[in-house]
């Protein structure tokens, strides 16, 4: 067990380095927390390594459910655009219901996008409730056709996701020194 601590601990440091050099991609970063876990043995403990690097879709059943359950870094603003590509701007009650994206793909799809665009196909609850719930007829025949996350949301993701990794190392080191 020594030998595999101290395999840990000297790979959790370069690793920390590593991440601040920003030499790798954070999909290779947390491939190597998956590595120091396995020498400790506490991959049980560490699921949210996977989630990162495969995404969060598959583990929850409702859209509502993988929200609840997302790190907050995950959760982020976006943009809505009709059917001709033109920005459609939500009055603030209805930003207040549906105004935060959630961003569950996986790492290495984050970290090598200029942006993240969501279709309509995701969009359908949304348009239904704008339908029932509109106040005046122009609103009530809103369609969004897409969303979009911008370039500086996405760098937001990967900035938590960042010090998510620091605050991890940084407590391996502390406990294995």
């Amino acid at each position: 067990m020594n030998q595999n601590k101290d395999e840990a601990l000297k790979l959790a440091k370069t690793t920390s380095i590593e991440l601040l050099d920003e030499k790798k991609s954070l999909n290779e970063i947390l491939q190597e927390c998956k590595i120091i876990c396995k020498h400790l043995g506490i991959s049980d403990k560490n699921t949210w390594i996977d989630l990162e690097l495969n995404g969060y879709l598959g583990l929850y059943k409702t859209s509502a459910e993988l929200y609840d359950n997302l790190p907050s870094y995950r959760k982020t603003n976006w943009s809505f655009y009709d059917v001709y590509g033109s920005a459609v701007s939500l009055p603030p009650d209805i930003l207040v219901l549906f105004g935060k994206s959630i961003i569950y793909q996986p790492m290495s799809e984050i970290e090598n996008s200029n942006h993240l665009i969501i279709t309509s196909q995701y969009l359908e609850k949304f348009n239904e409730f704008i339908t029932k719930h509109g106040m005046d007829h122009a609103s009530k025949n809103l369609r969004i056709h897409e969303a979009r996350i911008s370039k500086n949301e996405l760098k937001k993701v990967i900035d938590g996701i960042k010090t998510r990794i620091q605050e991890f190392l940084d407590n391996l080191i502390l406990v294995l020194e």
